[in-house]
């Protein structure tokens, strides 16, 4: 696009904002096993993480951080999650460890995927504390942010738990709150035939709705 500026003063900025995330399109984000499962309650790898939000980046924001390779000791070029990673890493989304690593097999943790989400938006302060995040804590800011967003609600104990290992249902859960999206349950029930389906998600499980609107 071409802008015409004209009695612009000195010291003027001009800042372009891209959006990052597609919030407004109900794409699938979250992929079933070949079993036929999506493994609810399972742990979720950062390469799993990194091709999730892959896929939720507007074409805009992957085009301006599209990247192929990473200095990341183990992320091989040729990995199914290379792409993936680079980019995310190119827009400081993902960052690896001090040794040189990024860990794509290891587990992430409530703390971790809280904090990766942060990077998508601006870290807001608000009142919401856990019992088990201490201000000293690592990842505080970026989970007292996804509080105040209304992100995350932590347990009924107060705490927050933020070294467990995060499951793909609270993935699910908390992502949906980032792009704002909330499933149509009316249409769900209504349409459960035509739609993808899981051979251990119920409906009585808390998140099945937040599961299928992510799938």
């Amino acid at each position: 696009a071409e802008y015409d500026f004209t009695k612009v003063k000195v010291g003027h900025t001009l800042e372009v904002k891209v959006s990052k995330l597609l919030s407004g399109d109900h794409i699938a984000y979250i992929n079933g096993y070949p079993d036929g499962s999506v493994g609810p309650n399972k742990n979720i790898a950062r390469s799993e993480v990194a091709a999730i939000f892959y896929r939720l980046l507007t074409d805009d924001a992957r085009n301006l951080n599209a990247a192929k390779t990473t200095s990341f000791s183990d992320v091989k070029a040729n990995a199914w999650y290379a792409e993936s990673v680079a980019t995310l890493a190119n827009m400081g989304i993902l960052k690896g460890y001090a040794d040189g690593t990024f860990k794509p097999d290891a587990p992430v943790s409530r703390a971790e995927f809280a904090t990766i989400a942060s990077r998508f938006d601006k870290l807001e302060s608000g009142n919401k504390r856990f019992s088990d995040v201490a201000a000293s804590h690592w990842a505080y800011e970026a989970i007292s942010s996804a509080a105040a967003k209304g992100w995350v609600n932590g347990y009924s104990d107060g705490t927050f738990r933020p070294e467990n290992a995060i499951t793909r249902a609270e993935v699910a859960k908390l992502t949906n709150a980032v792009l704002n999206r909330v499933c149509d349950k009316n249409y769900v029930d209504t349409n459960t035939n035509a739609l993808v389906s899981f051979n251990d998600l119920e409906k009585s499980f808390w998140a099945y709705y937040e599961i299928m609107e992510a799938a």
